[in-house]
């Protein structure tokens, strides 16, 4: 009879190994396949469609809309092109935003080849981020202190409120404004 209660312990005590080592071995294989999952992302990104590529869902489609043809009729008016990404958190981590964002870029080939006069926003909601691509032709208009400044004083107040649409078209704005500036002092 002494044996029974050992028995039992020793049963309880392998099922509740089983059970934590089954945790473990799930909780590995979900960091395994996110892993692998924005490796693909990074590998194959999709091809941008219009200006505004929303993978977060942060923007209705009526405001999609409104950024692109902004942007579109800047582009005719300047040959500036401006690209819009929103990143989840899914698609990168958040110590890969950055570079994400600049690979996206380069990928894309936001800007007239030759002229390399393109800006990619990346936006992610998620990890509450924003990075400003600027093409080498662009980054001579701009010092780190003035886009800073922009993100800061046009983006960010928006941003805080829930209001990303608004940000963004503040912020874009502004860009605009400031190259329309620079291009007429060249």
């Amino acid at each position: 009879m002494k044996k029974l209660p050992l028995l039992l312990f020793l049963l309880l005590a392998s099922i509740n190994s089983i059970g934590q080592n089954t945790e473990n071995a799930s909780s590995n294989s979900v960091k395994v396949n996110l892993t692998q999952y924005r490796q693909f992302f990074w590998d194959s990104l999709p091809s941008p469609v219009g200006w505004v590529n929303d993978y977060e869902g942060i923007f209705s489609d009526t405001e999609k809309f409104k950024l692109n043809n902004l942007i579109t009729k800047f582009e005719k008016a300047t040959t500036i092109e401006f690209g819009i990404v929103t990143i989840d958190t899914v698609k990168t981590s958040r110590d890969k935003f950055e570079a994400l964002s600049l690979h996206i870029a380069k990928n894309w080939g936001v800007g007239k080849k030759g002229k390399d006069n393109g800006v990619l926003i990346g936006l992610s909601k998620g990890y509450r981020k924003i990075r400003i691509e600027l093409g080498n032709g662009i980054a001579k208009k701009f010092s780190d202190q003035e886009t800073k400044e922009i993100i800061e004083q046009d983006f960010i107040p928006e941003f805080k409120k829930g209001n990303y649409y608004q940000g963004m078209l503040n912020g874009i704005s502004k860009l605009m404004e400031v190259l329309r500036i620079r291009m007429k002092e060249e």
